[in-house]
């Protein structure tokens, strides 16, 4: 657990700024509209969807460690390209395809890092275990955007060149520190996903609706600061910074304070309160109170992420936790990447308008916490509480 929560540290010290800068760069270095990243997002959610299911059941049947070991040497060669490119000044295309490798890699890591975390912690421990991995990550996003803001202001490049460096930390630690962890499943081998399991398809769905507002966070979040309110680098920096603090510090205090409540619930009230936050972004650009807006969205954010992890571990069988949460990143995915391109899309539409931008996302925030709410009902009264 002290090994993936480090390695998290590190990854997202060092790859956060990528994700949050690689809009800017495109936008106001290489002038492109703004909805192309939406688009290039999701492209990359498209095509990281095979990935994750073909990335959980490898990690079912060759092992936690061994594909924990290989990702970031992958990692590794492909932000050194990258960092290369942009440096020189590639074309475009050459550019897109480079950072479009990216994520599936990164997605099959995230889901080796959720079985290890299941194989090691019992049942009543996996919200607060998921909890105090995402506070690690948060602790490198407290640093990474603003380190990622000041590299950007010398050259966009250097992004890639810290996610290159931060990779090389991530193998040696799990090298060191990381040992076979969990139940390997036996048998031939073959790729499967549990779509036999209605329970767990229906709880993937919803949890692809929350994303579909989460998911505002990021790239839409990004451009919407840069291009409607004109801040800085630096300063998107810092915002993004304040949201690693906050989960930090109010992470395990908001699950202890809502661990009693339905899991359904947890989705739904994580989900409004994201949806709020966002709203609350069109009504001021005085960047002290939208640093305490970033505080109030980091709030729906604790409240909704280590719980979607959670639900996955309890439905998962042993020997399958990679297959479910592969499956679950895939389910989700065809929901999740339409996020980024409606919110680029209202952007452009409206630039000068922040609250035709930010009223569609509170209207669909309202509908998916009311939905998910009834679903979660009906499932429970149908076939009980598997999710404990």
């Amino acid at each position: 657990m002290q090994a993936v929560s480090g390695a998290q540290f590190i990854r997202v010290l060092a790859r956060s700024q990528i994700w949050i800068f690689i809009p800017v760069y495109l936008t106001r270095v290489r002038g492109l509209p703004v909805y192309f990243s939406g688009i290039l997002f999701l492209l990359t959610a498209i095509i990281a969807l095979p990935f994750s299911v073909y990335g959980g059941n490898l990690v079912d049947t060759i092992g936690r460690r061994k594909v924990s070991l290989a990702i970031p040497l992958f990692l590794f060669v492909l932000m050194i390209i990258t960092a290369f490119s942009v440096l020189y000044r590639a074309g475009i295309i050459s550019i897109v395809i480079e950072f479009l490798s990216i994520e599936p890699i990164s997605v099959i890591q995230w889901i080796a890092d959720n079985a290890i975390v299941s194989d090691v912690t019992g049942i009543g421990e996996r919200t607060g275990s998921f909890g105090i991995l995402r506070i690690a990550g948060n602790l490198g996003f407290s640093a990474g955007p603003a380190i990622g803001g000041f590299l950007a202001d010398y050259s966009y490049s250097y992004i890639f060149f810290f996610g290159a460096a931060g990779a090389i930390v991530e193998l040696l630690l799990y090298y060191f520190l990381v040992n076979e962890t969990g139940k390997l499943r036996k048998g031939s081998g073959r790729f499967s996903m549990p779509l036999a399991d209605r329970y767990f398809v229906i709880v993937a769905i919803m949890i692809g609706v929350t994303y579909f507002v989460s998911g505002q966070w990021g790239t839409t979040l990004t451009l919407f600061l840069s291009v409607v309110y004109r801040v800085s680098n630096n300063m998107i920096g810092i915002l993004y910074s304040i949201n690693g603090i906050t989960v930090i510090l109010l992470q395990m205090p908001i699950i202890r304070v809502i661990e009693k409540i339905n899991g359904f619930w947890q989705l739904a009230l994580g989900t409004i309160v994201y949806g709020l936050g966002f709203f609350v972004l069109a009504l001021t650009h005085n960047f002290v109170l939208l640093g305490i807006d970033i505080v109030f969205i980091t709030i729906g954010e604790n409240i909704l992420a280590p719980v979607t992890n959670s639900i996955i571990s309890k439905i998962a069988p042993e020997d399958r936790r990679g297959e479910y949460f592969g499956s679950a990143q895939l389910i989700s995915g065809f929901i999740a990447p339409l996020a980024p391109v409606l919110g680029t899309f209202l952007i452009y539409k409206n630039p000068s308008d922040p609250l035709m931008i930010w009223t569609p996302v509170l209207i669909i925030a309202i509908f998916a916490s009311v939905s998910i709410t009834i679903a979660g009902s009906m499932l429970m009264r149908s076939i009980g509480k598997r999710t404990g």
